[in-house]
């Protein structure tokens, strides 16, 4: 199988100094997440200072768990800066010429300063570096949060639901890791994110 170039140019230091947008569509994109209802809002960056650790942004979108996205308002578009540690998520990008293409397939050499699980994070994604987190509720009332590698939220819960419960047999379900009687109750992603390397050996991991 053919292994994809890098996002990021190796060795690339223009994000470890000070760096601001000379155009309005800007120099990357960043996100939160609240964590009670899901909601995530993504902004423009503007500028990133990584010495002062903040960046300056402006809201663009947001977009709900299910995966409704409404712009934002206008008159709510303010600049702010605000300090990298607020954010969940902070994605850079910059024009760089190609001088060896056998690296990078684009001369855009993207940095992810920051990468979290939030509403349409596995949007642009290739879909084998897609990651879900997922949460999950059982018939006992016992609560799981988790995560699935699938290339799509279909297959990660299509991964998840035989993983907990097991195969269906005539005498209930069998093989799964609840215990017997147990069954899903409900079953919700949470967010996705971009990850590149997957350390764990089976395509479900760290249920806590």
């Amino acid at each position: 199988m053919l292994t994809p170039p890098p996002d990021m140019y190796p060795g690339c230091t223009w994000a470890d100094r000070p760096v601001t947008a000379t155009a309005t569509f800007g120099i990357g994109t960043a996100a939160t997440v609240e964590p009670r209802t899901g909601l995530t809002t993504r902004y423009t960056v503007h500028a990133y200072d990584p010495w002062a650790g903040t960046a300056l942004v402006n809201p663009d979108q947001r977009e709900d768990r299910a995966g409704v996205v409404r712009s934002v308002p206008d008159e709510e578009r303010t600049r702010r800066e605000v300090p990298v540690g607020d954010l969940d998520e902070l994605r850079l990008v910059h024009r760089r010429t190609r001088d060896d293409i056998t690296w990078l397939h684009t001369n855009h050499c993207r940095h992810t300063i920051k990468a979290a699980f939030t509403a349409g994070g596995d949007r642009g994604v290739p879909g084998h570096r897609r990651v879900y987190r997922l949460w999950m509720q059982t018939t006992e009332e016992r609560t799981y949060r988790f995560l699935v590698r699938a290339p799509s939220q279909e297959a990660a819960y299509a991964l998840a639901r035989p993983w907990w419960q097991g195969a269906p047999s005539p005498t209930g379900y069998v093989g799964g890791h609840l215990q017997d009687g147990e069954l899903i109750d409900v079953l919700t992603c949470e967010g996705a994110r971009d990850m590149p390397v997957w350390p764990y050996t089976d395509t479900i991991a760290d249920p806590v």
